[in-house]
């Protein structure tokens, strides 16, 4: 946390012309489990105590009593100084977002509690990679609504899949093209109610190294062969062409 609080002070100090600095966090994005007003509230507290470690320290430039509280022996040493840093202001905050977290009100101190998924819940191809496009609605909602953010950006959007080429080299990743989809309608939503949302980054342009999936698990537009290093693109890579050519969902 200090460090990034300093990489922000130093990059202003030395940047040889104006830029724009902020920070990509893998925020937990809480979902209300029904849009009503209640289920609303209770997911609005969720969201600034669930993210109480990271991104609400930073955009409020303290540690949220109940973080700190429940951490015990293990919170965070702060000295004098740390959150003036922690805390500098930022030109944009992006936002890592692949599943939801889905929140009810609850008559606990609280207020909330986290619903799990059930064993049915649909998701991608991995474990946690559970589908709820509304994330990408409720997180710049969030941003702005608690924080006043004014400039946010997914800077992290996207799926793994069983990619498999087929014989003439073509990828139809029907399911990446789906859950990209269903992402965009809800970011447009976002748009359209004025939320801040200023941009949008898909995870990933190519397959990658996928921590401790290593190469078996594929997240790119773009199929890469590892054996002989050809780059191809996929149906989703198509279909972003298209979004973004008519700057409209497809």
């Amino acid at each position: 946390m200090l460090a990034h609080g300093l990489a922000v002070q130093a990059i202003r100090a030395n940047a040889r012309q104006q830029v724009k600095v902020g920070l990509a966090e893998n925020a937990q994005i809480c979902v209300p489990v029904i849009e009503t007003p209640e289920q609303v509230r209770a997911t609005k507290k969720a969201m600034r105590e669930l993210n109480a470690p990271f991104l609400t320290a930073v955009l409020e430039g303290h540690y949220h009593e109940a973080y700190l509280k429940a951490e015990g022996a293990n919170a965070p040493e702060v000295r004098e100084g740390d959150m003036a840093a922690i805390g500098g202001p930022l030109d944009f905050v992006g936002l890592n977002m692949y599943a939801p977290t889905y929140i009810r009100a609850a008559d606990c101190p609280s207020g909330f509690a986290v619903v799990p998924h059930p064993e049915s819940y649909p998701r991608m191809e991995l474990p946690w990679l559970y589908l709820g496009p509304q994330i990408a609605y409720w997180g710049p909602r969030w941003a702005k609504e608690i924080w006043d953010v004014d400039d946010v950006r997914i800077t992290e959007n996207g799926c793994a899949s069983q990619d498999t080429l087929t014989p003439d080299n073509e990828t139809y990743d029907t399911d990446r093209v789906m859950y990209l989809r269903n992402h965009f309608i809800a970011a447009h939503r976002a748009v359209s109610e004025g939320w801040p949302l200023k941009g949008y980054f898909v995870w990933s342009l190519m397959d990658n190294f996928e921590w401790c999936h290593g190469y078996t698990k594929r997240f790119g537009i773009v199929y890469v062969n590892y054996t002989t290093q050809e780059r191809l693109p996929k149906l989703s890579a198509k279909f972003y062409r298209e979004v973004i050519a008519r700057n409209a969902v497809v």
